[in-house]
């Protein structure tokens, strides 16, 4: 004998760093986790050697009765067969029956010479220890420790720690064995409600042992020429039978039919309760009963099934539910696996109308019923015809599931001495019928034939009512579709549903090919997969031919039509029907309708399918005449959105103007005055941003429709890409990585030539574009910007390619014509639909395109294209060669701040300066000669700097009048010319700005 010998082996594996009571704790919860019997009893071994050491440890159980102690479980002792090591004490034999007898822990060492050691193994422990499993105060077992390879006796603290543990195995142990005790009354009540169901109750039986005893049950049966067979008509032998009692499986005797029987379970290693061959047992008397009420029932089933058929012979019903009746009746009558009812189609060939049983659920096979067929032998001799094994007979035809068929009953079905059909029984097993059965399939082939011959008529009428509620229906749902595509695809899921045809394809002509829009069928599973077909030549075909001569075509056996074109994805085809599709007065596209059945087109099919191209085709008709009142209506939205919103702006823009001049003016100032470097550091900084604020407020108005001008700076394209991923890196690299995500950004950049533009504007169109594609990519990607030359045929002259790509969510196609819209956002709450109407707008300022290619979970593509425009040279302004004449000037603005900050400019440079907040004040105080320059606000309230103009105008023509606003941008030079202005100074304005023009007026004078 081998022992194994097992360190001590803790749950984490650091027992040298736990306290013993840790150990004891961690081991308990391990134990105390589950209420499976078997597993607890296995955690407790394991638990047991990790805390002694010892070589093998045993769990002893005690009987019902109080008398045998038997090893449940044991390890330590796996090089040993099964059936060794099953051991069996009384109470109060060996060190366990002590121990439980006496309920005290029994240590010995050397223990061959003790009276109370009886020995099991063909070798002696050096060391036993046993130890009482006792839960309140009841005494149901024993744990039992052997040392083979250490004589030292257990220490103290071991004892102490393997008594503790004792009590908290047997609480554990005594919980499972409980529950297992419940499990096994709940699973008498289930196999005992199993045992009542008309169909698998032994199934049903079986998989509940399974789920219960945990190990899959056998029965194991025997035949007529006494063999022996499992539940999976698997031989069984009489030695497997042998070993199998010899290796302690549980097994029930029972008997089937006067033959006997066996209800096996076995699971090797495992402790079987008497609780659970009590079970065993129980689960096989309900199995016999099972069967008992089974062969009643046949017996009923046989009379009833009788008296049925003589019913449904005069049944007033539909043909699918008679023939399905038909087959339930005989399926209860006579015992098979599948049942098949053919009719004739035409001399060659019968097609299915009715089964029951096939795997394939197939419904529409076509057998071939000429010389050498069964079908064939059947017609000619009026008879039904039984094959014990059909696989072996050369004119069987490979068809869906005729690979399982073995035993085959075929029966004529006759009316008035001519074939109408054929009723086909099947058992997938060989020999599975007897005399008795083929007589009963004769007869119920008579009965089929009578309910078909009754109901002919009747299915024809059905037939004609059925297409016009399928139009009636078709008429109502098109009314609630706005799309074409789903209008195909509810029109060729709906002929595909309701009359099963092979495959429905509906294709529109688009240039010289037919794209598939819609396909239902065998193919799809019942789903449209348009794109599983390629297109399609408008000249080839059948097809072609239907296109050009404008009108349908049935053709009922393809191969004999030299005009079609194989598919290869539609094997089967043996029919085809094409119908065009009209719409004003052109073929829009077709309906194909494929049938595996050869003949099965009829003028009735014809006319559905006709009607319903022509409502398609109206309805397309409808739908664009839609679509194009919807454009207007939305082009229409759009303008006077974009109004509202110029306005809006404009106001915007005029207000900020008024506070940057303000600022920008009082900063200037400040730097022209102070000399600390501290200072003068902070005050540029206010002079930047106040002029970043102007640039801002300039877009803003280009967005609005209200600038007049176009950018013609010099900009270097790369440099803007370079500038922009500096500014939101912040976003692409910081913040991402704070949320634990990587965005990959690369730049791809070519050598461009200076183009003329807006630096910040296109360096706000590229960060908006980084910026969304960062929100497209919430669990990180890539990012590619791009930049090349573009062909010149693109925007018609000299031009640089832009290209933001991202890895991201997609963008619906559906949505890319809205995306630009302004105020239209995908981001919900978190966007304001302003950013890509802003970057289109910057792009149309530049006179360049911007296009989108997206998809959903495809990433997205901004492309954009600028011409090149060379910017014109810069003019340097002349320099005075002499301070300007310092003159009266009149500044007028109802802005006070605006209004004094120009005054301390003009009076720094000499000038002498009066004010007024408004028109009338500087009518009031304006007289000829007084002034030489008046420099008036252009948005006054009561009179604007328009008209205030026009009076001094008349007053004194000679005065030089400087017209300060923040609309400049929107004003027609024309206009200031006409209304005799001399200069325009717009806001915000610089101190230079001011002289410069200021200078300017004086020298034109």
């Amino acid at each position: 004998m081998t022992i194994t010998n097992h360190p001590p082996d803790p749950p984490t594996g650091k027992a040298e760093t736990l306290s013993p009571t840790a150990t004891i704790l961690a081991l308990s919860k391990a134990v105390l986790s589950s209420l499976d019997l078997p597993d607890v009893l296995q955690q407790v071994l394991i638990a047991t050697r990790a805390l002694s050491g010892a070589d093998v440890v045993t769990i002893w159980l005690l009987d019902e009765q109080g008398e045998w102690l038997t090893s449940a479980a044991i390890l330590g002792l796996e090089d040993r067969p099964e059936h060794e090591r099953i051991f069996r004490l009384r109470v109060g034999e060996g060190v366990a029956g002590w121990a439980v007898a006496n309920r005290q822990m029994l240590h010995l060492v050397n223990p061959v010479h003790d009276p109370r050691y009886l020995p099991k193994l063909d070798r002696h422990p050096d060391v036993i220890l046993a130890i009482p499993l006792i839960v309140r105060d009841r005494c149901f077992g024993a744990l039992s420790l052997s040392r083979f390879t250490i004589s030292e006796p257990f220490s103290n603290g071991v004892l102490d720690t393997i008594a503790i543990f004792a009590d908290l195995a047997a609480i554990a142990i005594d919980n499972a064995t409980a529950a297992q005790m419940l499990r096994r009354a709940t699973a008498r009540e289930r196999i005992l409600a199993y045992s009542a169901e008309i169909y698998q109750a032994e199934s049903l039986i079986m998989r509940e042992l399974a789920d219960v005893l945990g190990a899959e049950p056998r029965l194991i049966t025997t035949t007529p020429d006494e063999h022996l067979l499992d539940q999976a008509d698997q031989a069984v032998t009489v030695h497997e039978l042998d070993l199998l009692r010899n290796e302690g499986a549980l097994m029930v005797d029972l008997r089937f039919d006067g033959l006997p029987a066996w209800l096996v379970v076995h699971a090797p290693g495992r402790y079987w309760r008497k609780e659970d061959a009590d079970l065993l047992a129980f689960a096989a008397s309900q199995m016999m009963r099972a069967r008992q009420r089974a062969f009643e029932r046949r017996a009923h089933a046989r009379a009833e099934a009788l008296s049925n058929l003589v019913a449904l012979t005069n049944a007033r019903i539909d043909q699918a539910s008679v023939l399905d009746q038909i087959l339930i009746e005989l399926q209860r009558f006579v015992n098979f696996d599948s049942a098949c009812v053919f009719v004739v189609h035409d001399e060659e060939y019968v097609r299915l109308i009715a089964q029951r049983g096939l795997r394939s659920k197939a419904d529409q096979i076509t057998l071939y019923a000429g010389p050498g067929s069964l079908i064939n032998d059947l017609r000619r001799l009026g008879t039904a015809i039984y094959h014990p094994d059909v696989q072996r007979v050369p004119g069987w035809q490979k068809v869906p599931d005729s690979d399982i068929i073995r035993s085959w009953i075929g029966v004529p079905l006759r009316v008035d001495q001519t074939t109408i059909g054929v009723l086909t029984i099947d058992k997938w097993t060989p020999n599975g019928f007897t005399a008795e059965d083929v007589g009963a399939a004769q007869m119920f082939g008579e009965q089929v034939a009578a309910v078909i011959n009754n109901v002919r008529l009747l299915r024809e009428a059905q037939e004609r009512a059925r297409q016009f509620q399928v139009l009636q229906r078709f008429s109502a749902r098109i009314g609630t579709l706005r799309n074409v595509d789903q209008l195909l695809d509810e029109a060729s899921q709906l002929l595909h549903r309701s009359f099963g045809y092979y495959q429905v394809l509906i294709g529109v002509i688009e240039g010289e090919q037919i794209i598939v829009h819609a396909a239902h069928g065998h193919l799809m599973q019942g789903q449209s997969q348009p794109h599983l077909f390629p297109p399609l030549s408008i000249t080839t075909g059948i097809s072609g031919w239907v296109i050009s001569h404008a009108r349908p075509a049935i053709v009922n056996d393809v191969m004999r039509d030299e005009r079609y074109v194989h598919h290869p994805s539609l094997p089967a085809t043996a029919a085809e029907m094409i119908v065009p599709i009209v719409v004003d007065e052109q073929v829009f596209g077709i309906i194909i309708i494929e049938s595996a059945v050869k003949g099965i087109f009829g003028q009735s099919d014809l006319d559905l399918v006709t009607a319903m191209a022509h409502l398609i085709g109206v309805t397309i008709a409808n739908l664009n005449h839609d679509a194009e009142l919807q454009r207007a209506r939305e082009q229409l939205i759009e303008r006077d959105r974009l109004r509202a919103l110029g306005e809006l702006s404009s106001g915007v823009a005029h207000d900020f103007n008024n506070l940057l001049a303000s600022i920008l003016g009082h900063v200037q100032l400040l730097l022209a005055e102070v000399d600390d470097p501290r200072l003068r550091e902070g005050l540029r900084a206010i002079e930047i941003a106040a002029l970043d604020g102007a640039t801002t407020v300039s877009r803003l108005q280009g967005f609005a429709q209200t600038s007049r001008s176009t950018p013609n700076s010099p900009v270097d394209l790369n440099q803007v890409v370079t500038e922009s991923l500096a500014l939101t890196r912040p976003r692409w690299r910081d913040e991402a990585q704070s949320r634990g995500i990587a965005i990959d950004v690369r730049t791809e950049t070519s050598p461009l030539p200076i183009i003329a533009g807006d630096a910040a504007a296109l360096r706000e169109l590229v960060i908006n574009l980084v910026l969304n594609a960062i929100d497209a990519m919430p669990n990180g990607g890539a990012i590619t910007v791009r930049t090349a030359p573009a062909p010149s045929d693109i925007l018609g002259e000299a031009a640089v390619m832009l290209e933001i790509q991202d890895t991201g969510i997609g963008i619906d196609p559906a949505l890319h014509e809205q995306i630009f819209a302004p105020f239209f956002s995908t981001k919900g709450s978190r966007g304001t639909g302003m950013g890509l109407a802003l970057a289109r707008g910057i792009v149309q300022q530049h006179s360049g395109r911007i296009t989108l290619e997206s998809d959903l979970g495809k990433g997205a593509t901004f492309r954009i294209w600028l011409p090149v425009r060379h910017p014109p040279p810069v003019e340097q302004p002349a320099q005075p060669s002499v301070t300007p004449p310092t003159c009266c000037i009149l500044v007028v603005d109802d802005e006070d701040a605006v209004r004094k900050v120009l005054v301390r400019i003009l009076k720094r440079f000499g000038h002498h300066v009066d004010e007024a907040a408004s028109g009338e004040a500087a009518l009031a105080q304006f007289a000829v000669g007084r002034y030489h320059i008046v420099c008036t606000d252009l948005g006054m309230p009561s009179m604007s700097g328009w008209e205030l103009a026009a009076h001094i105008r008349q007053i004194d023509p000679n005065v030089r009048i400087v017209l300060v606003t923040g609309w400049s941008e929107q004003i027609d030079p024309a206009e200031v010319r006409s209304r005799q202005i001399d200069a325009i100074l717009a806001k915000p304005f610089t101190i230079q700005q001011v002289q410069a023009v200021i200078a300017s007026v004086l020298a034109s004078g």
